[in-house]
């Protein structure tokens, strides 16, 4: 999956796509371009799109002079929930309405918490413009709330600052302990007052503090020119997975420094995301509600084909229980023809055999019959006429074919013996008569 961050700066315009395959990054490409009027952003949009890769995630990360922050002592460490309190804990205390604000949480240390606010207005605007030009973002944060996984391995320990001349960021034993935004002023200066500030108000020292992003293109610039003088901080280290991703470039790397940070934040948790509430994301909820219809008309598919199977085996069942019946009741008409209608063909024709004294040959000619009827298949339609004389079985029926005729000889060979079929006649569409003759085995009788 490509993940495509659209950084929009103080000056300038930065695209940069990185590719996340099996929880690793790699980076694709980069594009930069000036901001000189307002008027250049739709266009520098619309031009990007067009070449943009197909599949991807786009993140679009503002300038962190729209954003505002306060720090607050809250017991709480869900995101989800900070989210929720924080319009109620601010309200009143902002210059604007918390209804046309969105906020984001970022936990500090000792139990602090960063409350993170950007006005809606602004938000829309900037997103509506992505979307109408096919960028439609789903996360918006800002770059200096990521960069937690380019402090250097040799400074993980201790308090160490990140700045790209736009933001300062602050970290001891790599969690965030200060952020702020810096003017347009002298940056070095304005990190070391800002630093001065920190110690004496908060008591942090910071150790270390190293450069990146468009201040290291600025230093660069400067170190190459005799009549100026470079940063006094020094740059960012390059290396492990950061290097890696940049394959060895260092200069890339530090230069795209901020993206890299947003794209590692994405990959690997949950990044300050401004696009909640009002402004969430919801895309993916479209296309998840898509392949959610198309499930449910694969089941509905699946529940109709069920029934329909269940349907015609019924039907099946039920013609052989009919066809079934059905001989039974012949039988009986042939044994008793003076009578009208049996409530239960088989129960009379047993009282009658009993009656007689013949109850052991009756229960051989149900027996014999049980056996016959459960060899008919479903090729054979019909059974219709039936005669046992003494050990000898005549039976008259209807089927498919003459192989089914064949095929149900071969079946009765556990109830009869020199079983022979005669009086083959066709009919106008393929189905047969046919009388089947055979005498019943003797462990039948």
């Amino acid at each position: 999956m490509n993940l495509l961050i659209v950084e929009i700066r103080r000056n300038e315009l930065l695209f940069a796509t990185f590719l996340k395959k099996r929880g690793e990054l790699s980076f694709v490409e980069a594009a930069r371009h000036a901001l000189g009027h307002e008027d250049s952003l739709p266009g520098l949009l619309e031009g990007f799109a067009a070449s943009a890769p197909a599949e991807r995630r786009v993140i679009l990360a503002i300038p962190s002079r729209l954003l505002f922050m306060r720090e607050l002592e809250l017991p709480l460490s869900d995101r989800r929930k900070l989210r929720e309190l924080l319009p109620l804990e601010l309200k009143g205390e902002t210059a604007v309405d918390t209804d046309q604000l969105i906020f984001d949480a970022l936990t500090l240390e000792e139990g602090k918490v960063l409350a993170v606010w950007a006005k809606r207005h602004a938000l829309e605007e900037t997103i509506r413009l992505l979307t109408e030009k096919g960028l439609e973002p789903e996360i918006v944060t800002a770059s200096l709330f990521n960069w937690q996984s380019l402090i250097p391995a040799e400074a993980a320990n201790g308090t160490v600052a990140l700045t790209d001349g736009e933001s300062l960021a602050v970290y001891r034993d790599g969690k965030p302990v200060y952020f702020r935004t810096m003017g347009e002023d002298e940056p070095d200066a304005e990190v070391t007052k800002t630093l001065a500030a920190l110690e004496i108000g908060k008591g942090v020292e910071v150790e270390r503090i190293f450069y990146h992003g468009g201040r290291s293109r600025q230093t660069a610039a400067s170190d190459t020119q005799s009549d100026r003088k470079g940063s006094s901080f020094p740059p960012l280290p390059v290396s492990g997975e950061f290097s890696d991703t940049f394959a060895g470039d260092a200069a890339s790397a530090r230069d795209l420094a901020g993206t890299y940070g947003i794209a590692r934040a994405v990959a690997g948790g949950d990044p300050v995301n401004l696009r909640s509430g009002a402004l969430a994301y919801t895309a993916d909820r479209a296309s998840a509600r898509k392949k959610l219809r198309l499930s449910l008309i694969l089941a509905a598919s699946f529940v109709c084909l069920l029934f329909a199977e269940v349907g015609l085996r019924y039907y099946l069942v039920k013609r052989d229980v009919d066809s079934l019946n059905n001989s039974i009741r012949s039988i009986y008409r042939e044994v008793f023809p003076t009578r009208k209608k049996a409530v239960d063909e088989v129960a009379e024709l047993r009282s009658e055999i009993k009656r007689l004294g013949s109850g052991k040959t009756a229960s051989n000619v149900l027996a014999v019959l049980t056996k016959l009827a459960g060899a008919k298949g479903d090729d054979i339609f019909g059974i219709f006429e039936a005669e046992v004389e003494g050990n000898q079985v005549r039976l008259k029926g209807d089927g498919r074919t003459i192989q089914a005729v064949n095929d149900f000889k071969a079946r009765t060979a556990d109830a009869l013996s020199n079983a022979e079929v005669g009086e083959i006649k066709s009919r106008p569409d393929g189905s047969v008569s046919f009388v089947l003759r055979g005498t019943v085995k003797e462990g039948n009788k």
